[in-house]
């Protein structure tokens, strides 16, 4: 009867996914709500004692946990509103708080809210909600409107400041993380209450609102492992890895330092147990222990075969965007899905797809398995006839290669960074970001004192030293958001 009525349930959902708002009015349209927390609430007993506080504890959890859940899923992408609201925590059913929302209305408008008349009075937090503000406007982000199928998208910028303290408040930062729920878009100041993280906070809701543009449903047994978390290089499934790499594809077009990021982050690839929750085993992304088809379950190469196709065809950008609104209907998609009917749709482009696809994968697919991701045309027969002999190693190397298997997992200190207090990372990025200007005040001083060239190479070094920490953080800062 469960099975049944799981069955009927989800066949309900897909059927509103396909047809929903197939005729659209217009294009999608941004509504901004500034919202602060006024009240963190204790809304159950933690530690109750006796049978009877054990009963009321069980009730009021309970009932807690259907709030919860009607909150997450309908209250807050459909009764999004003014005044004061409940925010139910992720993390723990004793806790829930008090948040007072507005709607903003201009940048100016904004500003007042936060109680600043400038810019330069705003916390690092605030100045990173006020960033995605502004880049909300950006002609880069208008001109995906065309492609969603909401005509609304609401975006809620939390403002935690004052709740930051990791010890007082445990669970703030996660139960205000960034994330996309379709209609609904949440970024918080807590996650970026660092210097310099505008062009994080940026990234972030480029990334959120790739995912607000994308009907496709991931696997529904654990899509990003045992653990539910996921990082850029990490071998997870088709479906999720493709929803992530569009996601991130989404962010490198609007940051260079993306493009650069990914491109490091994708050397090597990220195996999870099968067994054990957050055990990970690191391989080079060229280890004959991995397929063709395993790499193309890494979202991060998802990503880089997208940002390749738009840069490397004719029109590529919106050829891209115009196939995934095409497909956007085929909810169970994944790369193959898009890849073929990319092929079909520029039939004078697959044999480049078939070259971006081969190469990324380290030319380990099998001829048959790349024809299932760009397709049978012309130009895909033409480039299996004068595919790189590289071709016929990778693909010696994918036969033989059993289930990835490798050294003792590694120590990742990507996995530290992503359980890290809001407040101690924070202070650690400050303080990297502090040392990195003053290392830059020191060298332009050296240069314009006419310092001899010892000392000018000696400032020179050391920028560039303290340059590489923070830059480092940066991308702990966005694999630990990825992990969410």
């Amino acid at each position: 009867m469960n099975k049944l009525r799981l069955t009927f349930v989800l066949a309900l959902v897909l059927v509103f996914t396909v047809f929903a708002d197939r005729v659209q009015a217009k294009d999608t349209e941004f509504e901004f709500y500034y919202q602060t927390i006024e009240n963190v609430v204790q809304i159950n007993n933690p530690k109750p004692e006796g049978w009877w506080e054990t009963a009321k504890s069980w009730v009021k959890r309970g009932y807690t946990e259907v709030m919860k859940t009607w909150d997450m899923a309908f209250g807050r992408k459909y009764f999004t509103g003014e005044g004061t609201k409940r925010w139910y925590s992720r993390e723990d059913h004793c806790t829930a708080y008090d948040v007072k929302r507005v709607k903003v209305k201009s940048e100016a408008h904004l500003l007042g809210l936060m109680g600043a008349e400038s810019e330069a009075e705003l916390t690092n937090g605030q100045k990173a909600m006020l960033a995605v503000y502004r880049h909300s406007l950006s002609q880069a982000v208008q001109e995906r409107h065309q492609y969603g199928y909401f005509s609304k998208v609401k975006v809620i910028l939390s403002d935690t400041s004052g709740y930051e303290d990791s010890n007082k408040y445990p669970h703030v930062e996660r139960d205000f993380w960034p994330y996309s729920q379709g209609s609904l878009i949440q970024v918080s100041s807590g996650h970026y209450n660092y210097g310099g993280s505008e062009a994080d906070a940026k990234s972030t809701f480029v990334h959120e609102y790739a995912h607000s543009l994308d009907r496709t449903i991931k696997e529904f047994i654990y899509p990003y492992g045992k653990d539910g978390s996921h990082f850029s290089n990490e071998m997870t499934k088709p479906r999720s890895a493709f929803v992530e790499g569009w996601a991130e594809f989404n962010e490198m077009l609007d940051s260079e330092y993306e493009v650069k990021s990914m491109k490091n982050s994708i050397t090597k690839v990220r195996l999870e147990s099968g067994t054990e929750a957050g055990k990970y085993t690191i391989l080079p992304s060229d280890s004959p222990n991995l397929s063709g088809q395993n790499l193309l379950a890494v979202e991060g190469i998802n990503a880089m075969i997208l940002y390749r196709l738009a840069n490397e065809i004719p029109d590529g950008r919106r050829k891209i965007f115009e196939t995934f609104q095409s497909t956007n209907w085929k909810v169970f998609r994944s790369l193959s899905t898009f890849a073929r009917d990319f092929a079909r749709r520029y039939p004078e482009d697959a044999g480049a797809l078939a070259g971006i696809i081969d190469a990324e994968s380290k030319y380990r697919l099998s001829s048959a398995e790349l024809t299932k991701f760009a397709g049978d045309s012309s130009g895909m027969r033409d480039y299996l006839e004068n595919r790189p002999t590289d071709a016929a190693a990778g693909a010696g190397v994918a036969a033989s290669a059993q289930s990835p298997v490798a050294p003792p997992p590694q120590t990742s200190s990507l996995a530290e960074a992503a359980v890290m207090s809001a407040q101690d990372f924070a202070e650690a990025l400050k303080n990297a970001h502090n040392s990195m200007i003053q290392a830059q005040q020191e060298y332009v001083e050296a240069v314009k004192s006419e310092a001899d060239a010892a000392t000018i190479l000696e400032m020179q070094k050391k920028l560039s030293e303290k340059k590489q920490v923070f830059e480092s953080l940066r991308r702990l800062r966005r694999a630990a958001r990825h992990s969410r």
